[in-house]
């Protein structure tokens, strides 16, 4: 069945590629872009890109009313959580790079997120997926910790927030670097999925490597 789909998160080759698989599916998608790296819209009538400031709440809010405005809504947001590698000790990382990231990783994905909420609570109905797009490891630097270890708390707490809401949220991690393989998998679990499913962390694995040990 064809469906409306919001894609939002920085720029990534996994964004890019879940995209393509749902435009290709014959879904309607709107994506979000970096606003300085925006091209001129296709003109088509099943894709959209909407320039998204990932600092600016009101930016998250005007992202919300675009998906109205162009395709009338949407039933699944998929929230690709996007960090930048920095393995620096932390008295080497300057106070302006610390600001930038968790400006980035964590206040951009709790505005749109609260916003996405927000627009199924009044719609009545609607799917979240978190999806991780982090490197797992049993030992990350100091600042990669802080972010990885917030938006895997933060999905816990949203499962547990949320399960007696009509919506739905649910998480997507992998332990590959196999990002065809890992998109493939996302895209295949929501678009095949016949019932409404909670609080469920699904897990692409690599056959042989298993995932790290974490609290989440």
């Amino acid at each position: 069945m064809k469906q409306k789909i919001l894609i939002t998160g920085i720029d990534s080759e996994l964004k890019t590629r879940l995209t393509r698989m749902f435009i290709n599916g014959g879904h309607t998608v709107t994506v979000t872009v970096n606003p300085h790296s925006k091209k001129k819209d296709k003109g088509t009538n099943d894709f959209f890109e909407i320039p998204w400031n990932n600092r600016s709440p009101l930016s998250a809010k005007d992202i919300i009313l675009e998906c109205q405005n162009r395709m009338e809504g949407f039933d699944n947001a998929l929230t690709i959580f996007s960090l930048e590698q920095n393995n620096s000790p932390i008295h080497e990382i300057s106070t302006a790079k610390i600001e930038n990231s968790i400006d980035s990783s964590l206040k951009g994905n709790l505005y749109i997120l609260k916003e996405i909420i927000l627009y199924f609570q009044k719609t009545g109905s609607g799917n979240i997926s978190l999806v991780h797009d982090i490197e797992q490891s049993e030992i990350p630097a100091p600042l990669y910790a802080v972010e990885a270890g917030g938006l895997s708390a933060l999905t816990m707490s949203l499962f547990a927030s949320y399960q007696s809401e009509k919506l739905t949220i649910n998480s997507y991690k992998s332990n590959s670097g196999e990002l065809d393989n890992y998109a493939e998998y996302i895209y295949k679990n929501i678009n095949e999925r016949t019932k409404p499913i909670h609080g469920k962390t699904f897990k692409f694995q690599s056959k042989g490597r298993p995932f790290p040990f974490s609290l989440s």
